[in-house]
């Protein structure tokens, strides 16, 4: 009597979800040097912060692109502390003003660099990229 040997594979079964990025990481100690590139994410538009703790226009603003990021799953916002801006990290992304954020797109192409109150058009620019 012959056996029946049924596979399944390739067969329409769904594969394991994965699970969503964390909405936000802060990616390094203060003014320690990260690898930024190595943080965005294929297929989310990644929002990267440059930030001081001494900086009230920074916390202000990050409030504020958080809550208009919320309602966007595929935008991930991952914050950059710069210490006191003089340093190596600084120099490495061109920070001489803050806030300062970099906006990638979905193929984890850098795409806009924006510095003081024009942070606050990250949500847009995330939007605008989403609809590529």
């Amino acid at each position: 009597m012959r056996s029946l040997v049924l596979v399944l594979a390739g067969c329409g079964a769904a594969a394991p979800a994965q699970p969503a990025p964390a909405k936000e990481v802060q990616l390094n100690q203060p003014g320690v040097v990260v690898k930024v590139e190595d943080a965005t994410l294929a297929g989310y538009v990644t929002i990267v912060d440059f930030w001081s703790e001494s900086c009230g226009a920074c916390v202000e603003v990050h409030a504020r692109v958080a809550a208009g990021i919320a309602d966007q799953p595929k935008t991930v916002l991952r914050k950059v502390d710069v210490g006191d801006g003089l340093g190596e990290l600084a120099k490495r992304y061109d920070i001489s003003a803050l806030p300062h954020y970099n906006v990638y797109d979905t193929r984890k192409r850098l795409r806009f660099i924006l510095v003081g109150s024009d942070c606050l058009r990250a949500p847009d620019l995330a939007k605008q990229l989403l609809a590529e």
